[in-house]
């Protein structure tokens, strides 16, 4: 693969991810005049990283990741995704750290559907997320309604009683930075320190807000689409 040097990265794929949220069919001479980066070299580099076709969702998260990967901000670069690629550059995350992930899940209980974002299992330990592609933090009575939610979804989730103990911990996943990490005892995660977070979390998580269930895996994997 041919060499590019970290600011040419960032300034391509910064500007493809922009352009490409206002328009499906973005030419390589945009890219290449917003850019400030020679048409050839962008070219080049499209092709290097399989970007050079039709930007697909898929193609603009991986787009995203190699972003972070250079050390763009989370929130610079997310803000430039659908709530639907937020999502799956979530999952991404997660699975970059060795965690199983398990997309949209939907949980059928007393005539009503529990929808889940993503759920990340590693070992004991399974994280049920709530990805919120907002630019701004919500007011106070929304913050609580979030929480409220979630205390729901996991209800639901530990209705469906199974062989594997784990300890269920509910995290917000937020493109804004809050102003407070943790709510009530739950985390508030910005995209931009899912990293840290995830270090931090691996030797912490007995200390943060819990509860200590049984589930089924295979029960999980059916409620996966």
């Amino acid at each position: 693969m041919t060499y590019f040097s970290k600011d040419i990265i960032i300034k391509i794929v910064t500007t493809y991810l922009k352009l490409t949220s206002r328009n499906k069919n973005v030419r390589i001479e945009e890219i290449s005049k917003e850019a400030l980066v020679e048409k050839s070299i962008v070219e080049a580099f499209l092709k290097s990283y399989s970007l050079d076709s039709e930007p697909t969702s898929s193609k603009r998260v991986k787009a995203t990741l190699i972003a972070l990967s250079q050390g763009v901000e989370g929130d610079r670069i997310a803000r430039y995704l659908t709530w639907r690629e937020f999502e799956e550059l979530s999952a991404e995350l997660f699975k970059e750290a060795g965690y199983t992930v398990f997309r949209d899940i939907r949980i059928p209980l007393r005539r009503r559907i529990y929808q889940i974002d993503l759920i990340a299992l590693m070992e004991s330990v399974l994280l049920v997320v709530d990805c919120k592609h907002w630019a701004k933090p919500p007011a106070h009575s929304e913050r609580r309604k979030i929480i409220s939610m979630q205390e729901e979804r996991i209800r639901a989730l530990t209705s469906f009683n199974g062989e594997v103990e784990v300890r269920v911990i509910p995290v917000v996943l937020t493109l804004y930075e809050p102003r407070e990490l943790i709510v009530e005892g739950y985390p508030y995660v910005p995209i931009r320190k899912i990293k840290g977070f995830l270090e931090w979390f691996k030797d912490n998580y007995l200390f943060i807000k819990h509860i200590k269930t049984c589930i089924s895996l295979e029960k999980l994997k059916s409620l996966h689409r």
